[in-house]
């Protein structure tokens, strides 16, 4: 049998000019004429007629046959292995067991176990080669990522690889071999399978890797395009397969990283050089446009491959922005803008970023990719985005939102206070009068509109307009920017600042924006191109609610303040035993209220005058005097333009980075992203806000019934229940406040606790802060010393019994 020896060889007959040819031909005993196919595609005219005599004896394993047909069966089985091998369909690898059960004059009757063996590793390297064929072929014609198309043109090279292996090994038995054709030019079938011994673990591989790209669920009918995976998918396969210990694997994965690597930078190079997304293959790419909007652009985390960096993420996000922003510049914009525009066409820029892409080695190292990438940006920084977003546009936008959202400007939040209180009297006042003439009417008009917000941020402006801050140029671009209006349930776009950093607060979700008027109102301000390219409206989101947090708290500290105006409710000069009565009624809502307003005075204090003021002095110096080293980067081999830049900035990249690590280090200082803390300071704010009103309606309830025993001789029934039902209220509020007050001293000496050592500031990935470092001044034990509020709570506990 052909385990043991092998098939009988003879060298091949010159072929005849119009007869179909075959490598070689088999026969036994007889001649006979047979057109075979050719074994690798190769077209060969004529027909050969071989005469094969049969050796009788010649080693243990001759094959002896006398039947005719069963000759010309067996001899054309080594012809079908190399065919089956070039991924052409055999009946001899047919489910063999099933057929030598099926067919006793079968091919498969006269195998032994041992060859059976054999030609079972042949027939499954053959199959794999015919649907690994198959499959490449649909996923390079119709896969949806380039990526993919790309590694599978790579892998046809490896099925190449493999077709010319089989040539060599016709070739081998044609010359007679003598690492294949034994004696008596015995082929023997065991040196057939070895020459093909490396192959079943690569192919296996390959096919693993064709159905990552493709999966194989969908055969059963046609294959499906929506169900292949991302092109970051199979880069990150690629380069984890490559550490393994074949090197054949290695070998084959390393190659095809390079293709997959080598077609995602020409997805990476338009977008980044020319502020271009890809035109084929455009929803494989990790920036993707916003939708809706053919302006902002986002980032998709699921399709950025391992080997790019965050930081470098953020960079690329921000750098194809801006060039985008650039090429839609309108061409009669200002003199500095219109420059800015051309100056990517009249330069050698592009050819120089290009360049700096196509030098990074492949596979492609992190760090190489980091440094090429910055090296981009601050070309385009200093080449161009420098006229594009000058230093004094970002400066006024800072001032702004330092002056009117974090409160510095104290006069703004005096006048946007009393402005909405004065607006919320005359709607009390108005409502009365209309409930009694069309309650419906009145039920409808309770919620606040825009328009009558519009008029109280108007009526703030104006007001700061006649003490002497008109010619403030940080106001002018505040009353054309700002505005307060109902919270927008649609979500803002995403801004080219956005990023996928880390740095990204955490805000407390309980709202303080409900305060200011009964309905949510939040402050906001447009900006617009280009200072979006600094700000996001993430970060415009957060300061809106840092502000509606430090004007809540400024809030109940007016109101409070406004108690001790109520002259009357101090002093009453009338000498009478419900006089007397009162005052004793009205010492202890005096007490709550002193210490309320101790408290909201103090955290007031350390939130504006220590962590708003040293975090925004520290941050504002940090922009407005960079350092030459910083402003130039000269670590990462920056491309420098011919011309000295002529103010010396941090680019906007990084100016944005840190503003990001500036608004999240706030807010953590501001204690806005403790929970337990900001609900437990929102009860009290709003339990404030019920004493002062119960206060408020007790007095002008005592006042009239002063007046009514004035008036008439045995006062008013209806007034006095009126009356004890409002000092009943009033004294659950102030129950309330003195529980609140408790609450909010104990969490903040539970963070005291909780916020030693590095805990006290927000944890900062250098990487990611632009180089900026927080400011890190005093915690909350400098409030809490402020506070001294246990010997408050000490004298309030002993009237209370």
């Amino acid at each position: 049998m052909f385990a043991l020896g092998g098939f009988h060889h003879s060298p091949a007959f010159p072929a005849a000019d119009n007869a179909p040819h075959c490598s070689y031909q088999l026969d036994f005993t007889v001649d006979m004429v047979k057109p075979t196919r050719p074994t690798s595609g190769r077209k060969y005219p004529g027909d050969r007629r071989v005469r094969r005599r049969v050796r009788r004896g010649h080693g243990a394993g001759g094959l002896v046959e006398e039947e005719g047909t069963r000759n010309k069966r067996v001899a054309n089985m080594l012809h079908e292995v190399l065919l089956a091998l070039s991924g052409h369909p055999s009946p001899l690898f047919r489910n063999p067991e099933a057929n030598a059960t099926a067919d006793p004059a079968s091919i498969h009757s006269l195998l032994s176990p041992s060859e059976a063996a054999l030609l079972r590793s042949i027939g499954k390297l053959a199959e794999r080669h015919r649907e690994l064929r198959d499959r490449v072929r649909w996923i390079e014609s119709k896969h949806r990522s380039t990526i993919c198309r790309a590694v599978a043109i790579g892998i046809q090279s490896h099925l190449a690889r493999l077709q010319q292996k089989i040539l060599d090994v016709e070739s081998k038995i044609l010359t007679k071999d003598a690492s294949v054709v034994g004696a008596y030019d015995i082929v023997p079938l065991a040196l057939i399978v070895t020459e093909f011994d490396d192959w079943h673990r690569l192919m296996e591989w390959i096919w693993a890797t064709a159905c990552l790209m493709q999966a194989p669920t969908s055969q059963t009918g046609t294959l499906d395009a929506g169900d292949g995976c991302s092109g970051a998918t199979v880069i990150n396969y690629l380069r984890a397969e490559a550490n393994t210990g074949f090197s054949e694997i290695e070998k084959a994965s390393t190659e095809l990283s390079r293709i997959a690597e080598l077609a995602w930078l020409r997805q990476l190079a338009p977008w980044i050089v020319y502020g271009k997304l890809p035109a084929f293959g455009a929803g494989d790419f990790f920036v993707q446009a916003a939708q809706g909007d053919d302006v902002a652009f986002r980032v998709v985390k699921e399709l950025i491959p391992d080997f790019l960096a965050a930081a470098a993420v953020s960079s690329i996000l921000f750098i194809g922005t801006c060039l985008h922003q650039i090429q839609r510049l309108p061409p009669h914009s200002t003199p500095s803008v219109a420059s800015t525009s051309h100056r990517l066409a009249d330069t050698k820029l592009a050819p120089e970023h290009l360049q700096h892409l196509s030098s990074l080695p492949l596979p492609m190292n992190q760090i190489q990719l980091t440094r090429a990438i910055s090296t981009i940006r601050l070309s385009l920084s200093q080449n161009v985005l420098q006229r594009l977003l000058p230093m004094r546009d970002i400066t006024r936008l800072l001032r702004c939102l330092r002056s009117y959202f974090l409160l510095g400007h104290g006069e703004f939040a005096i006048a946007i206070i009393e402005e909405a209180e004065a607006r919320l009297q005359a709607r009390q006042q108005s409502m009365g009068r209309l409930l009694r003439q069309d309650p419906l009417k009145a039920l409808q008009d309770l919620s606040i509109k825009d328009t009558e917000l519009h008029q109280t941020l108007s009526s703030a402006w104006k007001r700061l307009a006649r003490e002497d801050y008109a010619e403030d140029m940080v106001l002018s671009f505040a009353r054309q920017h700002m505005r307060l209006s109902l919270p927008n349930a649609k979500a803002a776009r995403p801004a080219s600042s956005g990023s996928v950093s880390r740095q990204t607060p955490q805000i407390s979700s309980i709202a303080f924006n409900d305060l200011l008027f009964p309905s949510a109102t939040t402050l906001g301000i447009d900006t617009g191109q280009p200072l979006d390219l600094f700000i996001s409206p993430r970060d415009i989101e957060t300061y809106a609610a840092i502000n509606a947090y430090l004007l809540a708290v400024r809030r109940a500290q007016v109101r409070l303040s406004e108690l001790w105006r109520r002259t009357s409710a101090r002093r009453d000069r009338t000498i009478k035993k419900t006089v007397t009565n009162r005052r004793r009624h009205f010492r202890k809502v005096w007490a709550t209220s002193s210490a309320a307003l101790h408290l909201v005075s103090e955290t007031a204090a350390y939130l504006e005058g220590e962590v708003v003021k040293g975090s925004c002095d520290l941050f504002e110096c940090w922009v407005e005097h960079p350092t030459s080293n910083e402003s130039l980067d000269d670590s990462f081999g920056s491309v420098q333009s011919t011309q000295a830049p002529e103010v010396a900035q941090r680019d906007p990249e990084t100016l944005a980075a840190a503003h990001r690590t500036f608004v999240a280090s706030l807010s953590y200082s501001l204690l806005l992203t403790d929970v337990p803390y900001t609900r437990d300071l929102r009860s009290l704010l709003g339990n404030i806000d019920a004493l002062i009103a119960f206060f408020n309606s007790l007095l002008d309830a005592q006042q009239k019934a002063d007046l009514a025993d004035e008036a008439i001789s045995g006062g008013d029934g209806y007034t006095a229940d009126e009356e004890s039902r409002l000092g009943l209220e009033l004294d659950r509020a102030r129950k309330k406040v003195d529980s609140d007050l408790r609450s909010v001293v104990r969490r903040l000496r539970e963070l005291d606790h909780e916020r030693i050592g590095a805990g006290r500031y927000l944890e900062v990935d250098m990487s990611e802060s632009g180089g900026f470092e927080p400011w890190r001044g005093g915690g909350v034990n400098r409030l809490l010393m402020k506070l001294e509020f246990e010997r408050v709570a000490d004298e309030d506990a002993r009237d209370l019994e």
